[in-house]
């Protein structure tokens, strides 16, 4: 563990990029008349642009037909994958019955 790590303060990354070279020069003519050295220029730009995308990977979009779950489904969670997508009662026991056999018959064959 390094000094830094121990006391808790971040380490900085280095990374290198292949930036087009006009673009750079032209980030680098406007760092320096704005007194700011390239590398705080790309941090910044950096931060916002996490900080104001949204996370598109958790927000996956269901399938157009797709009903969502109803909220008394979460605690039988683990057997959804065998509901395929219907939530009516008699499906719901079909999965769960689907789910348990499907667990004891690991439990009898351990791989």
């Amino acid at each position: 563990m390094t000094g830094i790590q121990e006391y808790g303060l971040l380490a900085a990354m280095k990374a290198t990029l292949d930036i087009p070279e006009e673009l750079y020069r032209k980030v680098k003519a406007k760092s320096a008349l704005e007194g700011r050295p390239v590398r705080e220029v790309a941090v910044s730009l950096f931060r916002s642009w996490v900080e104001s995308t949204p996370n598109r990977a958790a927000k996956s979009v269901p399938p157009p037909d797709h009903k969502p779950a109803p909220p008394w489904f979460g605690s039988l969670r683990r057997y959804a994958k065998n509901a395929k997508g219907r939530h009516d009662m008699a499906s719901v026991r079909k999965s769960i019955a689907r789910g348990r056999a499907a667990e004891s018959k690991d439990k009898e064959n351990p791989s």
